[in-house]
């Protein structure tokens, strides 16, 4: 194939004038969705105060606790669908400011390439591997595990086949899962995520860390990629018409 990426990918059409329009400037909706979702999570439980943040953390937030300490006081079922809510809440407004941006650069291409359905889809599932990736590594443990980095991770890896893909006759294809680790930009753009991710977990850069009672986890990070990439390419067509 002739390696003609295009990181900027998006479809025909979506200009006034029939040309494509710059990505920054026309974000698919279901991407302004989720961020408008998050944002509104966020400024509701601030209008609340402490009792509504704690409340929120109690019920939905991921506390690996739940599911081995008997007794451990809950709401009935939220051992499993907390797996799912812990993604909207976040600790701070810098935290949910990191995650909107960083859903905004990568899920635009995501979104463009899948459609809406297959976007959300995506970020659910993202967000439930990056979830169960932090209640296995942390079996037990009386932690909160909150944030949208799984889900946002898992946008990441579905972003790099869509970025470092081609342009063919009729159609765009992404980088074939084969070609990831044999193809240069695309490995060093995994590596030097890996390498940041493991960083900013181990000393706090993002303001908190695994090491921590509140965790915005690298495990959520590294599951939520993983689950991303492989969701991706279960999901994805295998040629987008443009």
């Amino acid at each position: 194939m002739n390696d003609n990426s295009f990181a900027a990918w998006h479809p025909a059409g979506d200009g006034q004038d029939g040309r494509a329009s710059p990505p920054i400037f026309n974000v698919p909706a279901a991407v302004k969705a989720v961020i408008s979702a998050l944002v509104a999570v966020q400024i509701i439980l601030q209008l609340g105060g402490e009792a509504w943040i704690d409340w929120a953390f109690d019920g939905f937030a991921l506390i690996p606790a739940r599911w081995t300490l008997p007794g451990y006081p809950m709401l009935p079922g939220s051992e499993y669908w907390s797996l799912v809510t812990y993604m909207f809440l976040h600790g701070d407004w810098m935290h949910l400011t990191f995650n909107s941006l960083w859903l905004l650069i990568f899920g635009t291409p995501a979104a463009r390439y899948l459609g809406t359905a297959r976007f959300l889809l995506l970020c659910l599932a993202s967000g439930v591997a990056g979830g169960l990736a932090s209640l296995l590594l942390h079996w037990g443990e009386n932690i909160l595990v909150i944030g949208a980095s799984g889900a946002v991770s898992g946008l990441l890896a579905a972003a790099i086949p869509i970025m470092y893909g081609w342009r063919l006759p009729g159609g765009a294809v992404p980088l074939p899962p084969r070609d990831l680790l044999s193809h240069p930009r695309a490995l060093m753009f995994m590596l030097v995520w890996l390498a940041i991710t493991l960083f900013s977990g181990g000393v706090g850069w993002t303001g908190q860390s695994f090491l921590t009672e509140t965790a915005i986890a690298w495990e959520a990070h590294i599951g939520g990629f993983v689950g991303g990439l492989f969701a991706f390419y279960a999901i994805a067509p295998r040629r987008r018409r443009i």
